[in-house]
């Protein structure tokens, strides 16, 4: 291991030691830390895995008089504590994911998965629970994720500027140019900042009520630069998924946000396009025939489902075994018409043209995951994994807009709507990609997941929470 990053997890270990909420902000500040790999004797990981474990131990070490010790607690301390927020959800997902080793056959990417994208991240969440409280907590935490955001655009504007540090050649390109910043490859930088971009609105919106204080008008300057530079590495990304869901979204904001006239209005409006789409509906199908990302995309869930419905419907594949899973019904390529060729069949089907054909085949690799959230979660972790993570995710919308709709002078409703907003863009993005099985992108999630659950805490629990 590189002596950088020991010395990093010894600085890390003293700060939690010293200070233990400052080291979990420390963490998620550093979600996309995890693209530092390396191996503890035979065991692969991360920087983000291993600094979640140390500040973990902190917290536990400190705990540990409380958690080990079965001691009766008094009546009037007793009623200081309150369940989890989605206490038993999460204890049906660490063990839905636990059994899902077994599945597809234990092995090394399947343990690490488990660790990297359920269990830690859940560590995380109850870190975030048990110490960061009330309306500072939850400032503190979108700060955090606030600065995360401006590291990542900023190297992100700098290489669509100058193009240095994409290390793919097409994305380099002036005229086909794709900002990737730390990341891989350029939906990584859309799938993480977009679900945070709302949160930093109803941030700004939410503070604008806050005068005269010097500190606050700072932080004012950083959240607006902040978004600024967030959408534009989002748009620079070029991820159609992630400007779909973005646009939705605020959509569907500005239609919970409008007075009822407008809301008529806008019900008129989408009954139109609607009708609009159906006569049009030859020439979308043609655009959508003619799309790349949307043929991989359809022939990826065509296979999925082939193999699920061939006795994997309730289990799935298991964790880290969806590629085998799915390479006996994975077709090698297809003909794509990529110049919108209205003899293309022809050509492909009846013509000699060996050239035209071998232009227009356009090989499919194995994907990781099938690139939309229900099969995602299905093929990893069955049926009822997947049932399990579409009930947190209504349970969290429904209980986000409640704070909006719950109280008119509630302090906290466009954070609330800002949650639901964050949740719905991770949900609309993921119809197409992969938002939760990545380390940065499942650590989001429950940290998502954590905000909301403060609020219920800080609104129905007892003064202990709104500090």
């Amino acid at each position: 291991m590189n002596y950088l990053i020991i010395l990093f997890f010894i600085i890390l270990a003293l700060l939690s030691r010293i200070n233990l909420k400052l080291s979990i902000l420390l963490l998620i500040i550093i979600l996309p830390s995890y693209l530092i790999r390396f191996s503890i004797g035979p065991i692969p990981t991360t920087l983000l895995e291993v600094s979640i474990l140390i500040v973990f131990l902190s917290w536990l070490f400190d705990n540990r008089k409380i958690l080990f010790k079965f001691k009766k607690r008094k009546e009037k301390s007793a009623k200081s504590y309150q369940p989890y927020p989605f206490g038993w959800e999460i204890i049906l997902v660490l063990i839905i994911s636990f059994i899902a080793i077994f599945i597809g056959g234990i092995s090394n990417p399947a343990l690490g998965i488990f660790k990297a994208y359920f269990l830690e991240p859940i560590l995380l969440f109850i870190l975030i629970l048990n110490n960061l409280k009330g309306e500072k907590g939850v400032k503190q935490i979108i700060n955090s994720l606030a600065l995360s955001v401006l590291i990542i655009s900023l190297f992100a504007i700098w290489q669509k500027i100058t193009g240095q540090f994409i290390f793919n050649e097409f994305w380099a390109r002036a005229e086909s140019r794709r900002i990737v910043s730390f990341f891989g490859y350029p939906n990584a930088v859309a799938l993480f900042i977009a679900p945070i971009i709302p949160l930093l609105i109803g941030t700004f919106i939410l503070r604008l009520r806050e005068q005269g204080k010097l500190l606050n008008f700072f932080n004012q300057i950083f959240i607006f630069l902040t978004i600024i530079a967030g959408v534009s590495s989002v748009y620079f990304a070029k991820s159609k998924g992630a400007l779909l869901a973005l646009i939705v979204s605020a959509i569907i904001i500005f239609f919970i946000l409008a007075k009822k006239k407008i809301k008529i209005i806008l019900i008129t409006i989408l009954i139109l396009l609607s009708g609009l789409a159906y006569f049009q509906r030859d020439w979308i199908e043609f655009k959508m025939l003619n799309s790349l990302s949307y043929q991989i995309r359809t022939l990826q869930w065509t296979e999925t489902i082939e193999m699920l419905k061939d006795g994997n419907l309730l289990y799935g594949s298991g964790l880290a075994n969806y590629q085998n899973k799915i390479a006996p019904y994975h077709q090698d390529g297809f003909f794509f018409n990529k110049d919108a060729d209205p003899d293309f069949r022809m050509k492909v089907v009846w013509g000699d043209d060996d050239q035209y054909r071998a232009e227009r085949w356009q090989p499919l690799e194995i994907y990781l995951y099938p690139h939309n959230i229900f099969l995602n979660f299905w093929t990893e972790l069955g049926l009822l994994g997947m049932l399990i993570f579409i009930f947190i995710i209504i349970k969290f919308l429904i209980l986000s807009l409640k704070y909006y709709y719950q109280e008119k002078e509630n302090k906290n409703k466009y954070l609330g709507l800002a949650l639901f907003s964050s949740m719905t863009i991770i949900l609309i993005h993921g119809m197409v990609d992969v938002p939760y099985f990545k380390n940065d992108l499942s650590a989001l999630f429950w940290i998502i997941i954590a905000l909301l659950a403060i609020l219920k805490l800080q609104n129905n629990s007892p003064k202990i929470w709104k500090k």
